[in-house]
């Protein structure tokens, strides 16, 4: 099949970008592999036509990029706006049950409530919580055995490191990824096509 038959089947703006780059690139074999007495009008009308279809499919590509962007900045903002609202609600809820449990626990300890406190359905027992350490000297004073160490990666200094020419292939693989970027062209790069 060649770039003239695929283009008359496709409609050049129902075309996705892969299917205008498929057809371009058929056509520019055509143009190395025509004979030199070959009018080329018609193969130059279509790449014309594709350069314009692919440059329409890019813009509204990066303008779907842009009203995504824009989407999920307001779905961010509304699930912070909805996260602060029930967290503030829970942390009122958690303060009224902490300030009950203090009342019911300062009338036990005034004795005036005994450990178990029955009443027709429910009773509230005041039991002894599950035991707690409480440091007398800073984490770095106890001995060996009772110290957590962890131990993380700096990535900055490996980085670094690689940039100033050390070989850290020993213990690290640097790798570089490739990202998509929507660009709005100013004027002056828009002539250099």
């Amino acid at each position: 099949m060649n770039a003239t038959s695929s283009l008359s089947e496709t409609n050049i703006n129902r075309a996705t970008l892969a299917q205008l780059s498929i057809s371009a690139a058929e056509l520019w074999q055509q143009l190395e592999n025509c004979p030199e007495d070959t009018d080329l009008t018609e193969v130059y009308s279509q790449l014309l036509d594709i350069q314009n279809a692919s440059e329409a499919k890019i813009d509204a590509i990066a303008f779907v990029a842009d009203q995504l962007k824009l989407d999920l900045e307001i779905w961010e903002e509304k699930v912070k706006r909805i996260t602060q609202l029930y967290t503030n609600i829970i942390q009122r809820r958690r303060n009224q049950l902490n300030s009950l449990k203090s009342y019911l626990l300062g009338l036990y300890k005034l004795g005036l409530l005994p450990e178990q406190v029955v009443g027709t359905e429910r009773r509230i027992d005041f039991q002894n919580s599950p035991p707690s350490v409480v440091l007398t000297v800073a984490p770095e004073s106890l001995p060996p055995e009772f110290q957590a160490v962890k131990v993380s990666a700096k990535n900055s200094e490996i980085m670094a490191a690689h940039k100033a020419g050390e070989d850290v292939s020993k213990f690290a693989q640097i790798t570089t990824e490739k990202h998509v970027r929507f660009r709005h062209l100013t004027k002056s790069s828009r002539g250099k096509k």
